[in-house]
Formats: structure tokens, sequence, C-alpha cells
């Protein structure tokens, strides 16, 4: 998921066979619309470079609030940590979100990196929806200016999981409750996660090997990337 916000923000595995005697320790793990738990550079390399899809996440960052994903230090700091760039582009965010605007009519004679991020862009046709939406993050997160939300293509799916990724659960309730909204979406192997493998969940108090039970052992296919993915190691 957090491909998905540093998408958002800068719009920018397999490791076995499918075999029906699959016999391993892994949970399922559900293929989604925008995540694919076998191949997971799928969101980034093909489904966000779909404009609509690009609009989807936007929108449904925006009802989460972009202020609440990105502490001040990490916009501020020298090197833009959320663009995967290299030391030839260690710029506060703020200032690479200002020249990639500044940059986007006149992309002929623009620095080497804003050139090529455009005509990647150009080349992929989706330059227009980057533009607006660099536009509209530049105004929430660095001049205060709240955003209107479509709400009608809002992505429930992925508001809920970035919420149980980034939150802390206020409540055993609450925990649980997450839990059960990641099984019941098929995400057996991110459920596992919350159970064991989640700094945040660690004072939880749950009957975990009870609920462990419940999830469903994959017996076809080997190795999915968990979408709530363990940050203990």
């Amino acid at each position: 998921m957090k491909q998905l916000i540093n998408i958002g923000f800068l719009i920018l595995i397999s490791c076995g066979t499918p075999n029906e005697k699959v016999n391993n320790s892994y949970y399922v793990e559900k293929r989604l619309s925008f995540y694919d738990p076998f191949n997971h550079r799928f969101t980034f390399d093909k489904w966000i470079r779909d404009p609509k899809n690009i609009r989807v996440v936007h929108e449904t960052i925006k009802k989460y609030g972009y202020t609440k994903l990105f502490e001040e230090s990490e916009l501020t700091s020298d090197y833009c940590d959320y663009t995967g760039l290299d030391d030839m582009v260690s710029k506060p965010c703020k200032n690479i979100i200002d020249s990639l605007l500044i940059t986007y009519p006149q992309v002929a004679s623009a620095p080497k990196y804003y050139k090529e991020f455009w005509l990647r862009r150009k080349n992929e046709k989706n330059d227009t929806i980057v533009y607006e939406v660099l536009k509209e993050i530049k105004a929430e997160l660095f001049e205060e200016q709240r955003q209107v939300i479509n709400e009608d293509i809002v992505n429930d799916t992925i508001l809920n999981l970035i919420r149980i990724r980034t939150e802390k659960p206020k409540t055993d309730a609450q925990a649980l409750e997450n839990f059960y909204y990641l099984k019941d979406a098929g995400l057996h192997n991110s459920a596992y996660n919350l159970l064991f493998e989640r700094y945040s969940y660690y004072e939880v108090k749950w009957d975990k090997d009870n609920l462990e039970k419940g999830l469903e052992k994959d017996t076809v296919d080997c190795c999915p990337w968990p979408i709530i993915e363990d940050d203990t190691k």
C-alpha cells in the first residue's frame, strides 16, 4: 500500500508456479483490482498508469487526508523520500512539485529529470491528470487549502487499507474489526500479519491462536506479497 500512497503523492512475486499440490505455510491473499500479491510491481507498473485509476487513488487519499500521511519534516527535508529519485534530484518535496508544475508547459527546455518525467507521462497519456493532481496536492499540503472530494469515485477498499496500515488501533475492538475486515476481503495473509507481525498491534489483547485457526491456507499458489506486510523484520 505504500506504493499507492507514494504514487498518489507524486503520481508517478510470485516465487512459485501455481500447483494444486502446493504445500506451504502461506495464507490466502486475494488479488484485488489494484493489487496483485503475486506481482508486487503490478500496482506501480500497470494499474496506476490509467488516468482513471490515478484519479481514484487521489480522491481516496484526499478523503483520508494527505496531511495525515506525511509529517512536515518529511516534506521539508532536503531529500524527498517519496519520489524514488536518486541524488541527482535531492530536494524537498515541495520544491520538486513546484518544479514539475513549472516545467509542464515547457517540457522541451526542462532539466533532465523533469523533462523525462513529463515525457513518460505524455507517452502514457496521463500527463493532464497528473498535472491537475499535483496542483491539488500542492494546494492541500503546502497552502492549507482543503480540496473538494469526488465521493463517487473514492475506493472504500483502498481507504480502509490505508487506515489499517497507517493507524494504530485505539481499542482491542477496533483491532479485531480490522482483522475481520481483512479476512472477509480475502486478505488472510495480511490478517495474519496483524496478529503476529505488526508493531502497532503488539499490545492488542486478543486470542491470536484461535483467530489464526480461522485463516485459510493457500494450497494452490506460493508466496504472496501481502498488502499489509510484516514490519517487524
